[in-house]
Order: structure tokens, then sequence, then C-alpha cells
């Protein structure tokens, strides 16, 4: 079988999709997509992680920071697809401590920040579904979401971003995998993360509330406590 051939799999029958590498004109360079998007979104990730590595940067530091730290926070774990790290923590936080925006509450201006850098920064798994999908093919959940994107696009994209943990990485690979369009999958994952998003972040603003008018003195340690446990999600 050439490799130019991809066998999608189906419950009772399969089905042959010429599988055609995507690529960008550079002058008179050809340059495959999948490897570009990796190398833009890796150098943009890398390009944070030695932003706060350097200043040293954490939970603590969100309110400091406002709405460009927590923007370039969520970027940054989002797009780490091969070591996945919780962000909920960040975000929950980020709803009961920063203030709002133009007049937007802060847990709606949460949502929406913290949703378009986590959109941005899953490419990379689009991106290596699109590259082939070696790591996962043998895998049974990576065969069973596969099957879901290549019948529901759009839902099971929005499905999964809801989903904690890593799952999502599984559905974004699946998806660049199965060539599923852009214009079908970022609607799908921007409206997922910023609903998702929006969710942690007024639950943070109404958790951190409670806290501060029940415990007093003691916040600092409940809030801290309160946003690692949120940070599973």
């Amino acid at each position: 079988m050439s490799e130019s051939v991809q066998i999608l799999e189906y419950e009772h029958h399969a089905v042959e999709v010429e599988r055609e590498a995507l690529f960008i004109h550079l002058g008179r360079r050809r340059i495959r997509l999948e490897f570009l998007l990796l190398a833009a979104m890796l150098a943009l990730a890398l390009s944070f992680a030695a932003l706060f590595i350097a200043l040293d940067l954490g939970k603590d530091d969100v309110e400091r920071w406002g709405y460009a730290g927590l923007f370039g926070i969520v970027l940054f774990r989002s797009a780490s697809v091969l070591l996945p790290m919780p962000g909920g923590g960040i975000i929950f936080a980020a709803g009961g401590l920063l203030d709002p925006i133009a007049g937007i509450p802060a847990p709606i201006a949460v949502g929406f920040v913290a949703g378009f850098g986590e959109s941005l920064g899953e490419f990379t798994g689009y991106a290596a579904g699109l590259g082939g999908s070696a790591m996962l093919k043998n895998r049974a959940i990576y065969r069973r979401v596969k099957g879901w994107v290549e019948r529901r696009a759009f839902l099971t994209v929005f499905v999964m971003t809801l989903a904690p943990g890593p799952l999502f990485d599984v559905a974004g690979i699946a998806a660049g995998a199965t060539r599923v369009p852009i214009r079908i999958f970022y609607p799908a994952l921007l409206t997922g993360k910023v609903l998702r998003d929006t969710v942690v972040a007024i639950a943070g603003f109404y958790s951190f509330s409670l806290i501060e008018d029940w415990y007093g003195g003691a916040w600092d340690g409940l809030t801290s406590a309160v946003s690692a446990a949120a940070g599973v999600f």
C-alpha cells in the first residue's frame, strides 16, 4: 500500500482517502504546512517559557501581570502537547483576582482571553496530526476519537474542549490527521475553550469572594489551596 494512501477505520468497513501533503511556497522553497505550524508554535511557546522562567512567574503574579500574563501562561501551557500541564488553576485564580476591563466583568474577560490563548496553543496538536499520527495510532482511545472526528468533526472537537485534562490533545491530533478544515476545527475549538474557561473563571470569582468573606486573614493560604485543586482541570 502506498504511503500516500491513508486507511480510515469505521465500525464495519474501511474507506481509502488520498492523503496529500500541504505545502507553503516561500520564494523558491516549498515547506510542508505542518512543519511550518509546528516551528512557529514551538518558537512562540519557547519564547514565553523563557520569559516566565526569567521573570520567575507563577499564579501569585497573575494579579500583577494582568491579562497579558494570563494570555502568555495559558498559551505556553496549551502549546505543550507532548507534556500536557494543568492550567485551570491559573484561570480560576485570574477570575477571582483580575479587575473588569472596558466594562466587561472580570470572569467574562478572563474566559475570552484565556480561551483565545488556549485555542492558539492547541494548534500544536493539530499540526502534529497533519504530520502523521504515529504516536497514538495504535491506541484504542485514539482510534475511537478519530472515528468520532471523521463523523462529526465540529461536535467532537467542541465537546472534547470541555473535558478536563489532556484528552483534547487526542482530538486535536485526530483532527489534523484526518485533514479537518481549519474553518471547522478552529471555530469549534475557540467556542469550547471560551465557554469552558469562562465557567472556570466564574467559579473562581465567586469562590474567592466567599473565602475572603468567611475566613479573612487566612484568605491567602486558602485561595492558594483552592487554586491548586482547580489546577487539575
